[in-house]
């Protein structure tokens, strides 16, 4: 829910520049650490992300029974909480400073975690969620493609520039549109990698009744 509500209201007019947001400046494409820096999308986040956290974290404590858990229960506790903890440095504690690509001196705390936290997502699906394979490749692939998207656009486009003038430079396509093609396929591999998350995380999701 998330992940959705806050696309109306970092772009929407009346919404996009309330409580400090970008207004007509905002980006587009743009990441999601870039929509939700300032604004009404990041109060948004604060509440929801954490929220969903508190919501899985007593899914894992056995909401406070913790007298039932087995080692392999605390394990699986411990490593989310660390997750978390990686999480909330990138989206509580170290808000992207700019520009929309977070590998900058800047940003390199926020640049580290989320490599730390998209990691930990894999991890998660593989040894906490139990997560189906198809849900765990399509993730591992989302990601790669969001990782050569990322490095494409670093450090002023160098390695975009570079690849666009060995594909013919401006003869085939002139640079703006393919620097703007990168960041447009940066923006839907990082959206598409977390979206893959939650279907996957949800799709193991059974209701016990107590």
């Amino acid at each position: 829910f998330e992940q959705l509500i806050i696309f109306p209201l970092y772009y929407l007019p009346g919404l996009r520049g309330l409580a400090g947001g970008d207004g007509r400046a905002a980006k587009f494409p743009c990441s999601i650490s870039w929509m939700t820096r300032r604004g009404l999308p990041r109060h948004c986040t604060l509440c929801f992300w954490n929220l969903g956290w508190v919501c899985l974290m007593r899914a894992l404590l056995k909401d406070g029974d913790v007298a039932a858990m087995s080692f392999a229960d605390w394990l699986r506790a411990g490593f989310m909480m660390q997750m978390y903890a990686a999480g909330f440095t990138t989206v509580v504690l170290t808000p992207m400073k700019g520009p929309d690509v977070a590998m900058g001196a800047s940003d390199a705390l926020h640049c580290y975690a989320a490599m730390l936290y998209v990691f930990d997502h894999f991890i998660a699906n593989q040894f906490v969620l139990g997560v189906s394979a198809a849900y765990s490749v399509a993730f591992v692939a989302a990601s790669l493609l969001c990782g050569v998207f990322q490095a494409l656009r670093a450090d002023g486009e160098r390695l975009g520039r570079a690849l666009h003038g060995r594909l013919g430079g401006g003869q085939r396509v002139r640079l703006k549109p393919f620097l703007y093609a990168l960041d447009l396929g940066f923006m839907v591999t990082e959206n598409a990698l977390f979206f893959i998350f939650l279907f996957g995380m949800t799709s193991g999701v059974s209701v016990v009744e107590t």
